[in-house]
């Protein structure tokens, strides 16, 4: 890719960016923002968004919720971004002078996204992440709590799982302890699914 289309991509994103942060904002919500609807813009912030190489670029653009995000979030949010769009002529017009075409898509981060920012954790206290740090080694855990440690940093209070070799065959068996991890040294984290019938 050309410097220069890299350039107008990142642009792109910078705005799509800006614009989403402000609709989102406590400021904005506070004003009587109409971009997006009160509850939804009070609770919504963005995580990514990517834009593809293609002749016709695809703009794919990841949320988040502090009580998660559903469809009707993510249709919201689409439209208020594709208004956006048409009125700032993001991509520009072809030598006929038309909008250039785009697709634009919307979307949940998904199970196997992962935690990147500290805002994700809050909803799954209760749930068991797997926490990949910085250090390369991993820990695996049910979230009990987020509180701050002597700096002021967030920091997780986990039961952490373990695994023993006991008895003459040494069969392995997990084991919990409590633990604390600081979010400072966590790269990302996953919310493991169990398939276990209850």
């Amino acid at each position: 890719m050309s410097d220069s289309k890299t350039a107008q991509i990142n642009s792109i994103k910078e705005k799509i960016s800006d614009f989403i942060q402000k609709a989102t904002s406590p400021q904005a919500t506070e004003e009587g923002n109409e971009l997006f609807d009160y509850a939804l813009s009070t609770q919504i912030f963005l995580l990514e968004i990517q834009i593809s190489k293609t002749r016709t670029p695809k703009v794919i653009i990841i949320i988040d919720g502090d009580n998660g995000v559903g469809i009707a979030d993510c249709a919201s949010v689409s439209r208020k971004v594709g208004a956006y769009f048409e009125e700032d002529d993001l991509f520009g017009k072809d030598e006929k002078g038309e909008d250039k075409p785009y697709n634009l898509e919307v979307t949940s981060p998904g199970v196997d996204y992962g935690l990147h920012t500290f805002r994700q954790y809050p909803q799954h206290v209760g749930r068991t992440l797997e926490f990949e740090l910085k250090d390369k080694t991993k820990k695996v855990g049910k979230l009990q709590a987020i509180e701050e440690n002597e700096e002021g940093q967030p920091m997780f209070q986990i039961t952490e799982e373990y695994e023993v070799a006991e008895g003459k065959k040494a069969k392995l068996k997990t084991k919990y302890k409590p633990a604390t991890i600081n979010f400072v040294d966590v790269k990302v984290a996953h919310v493991q699914i169990s398939f276990k019938k209850k």
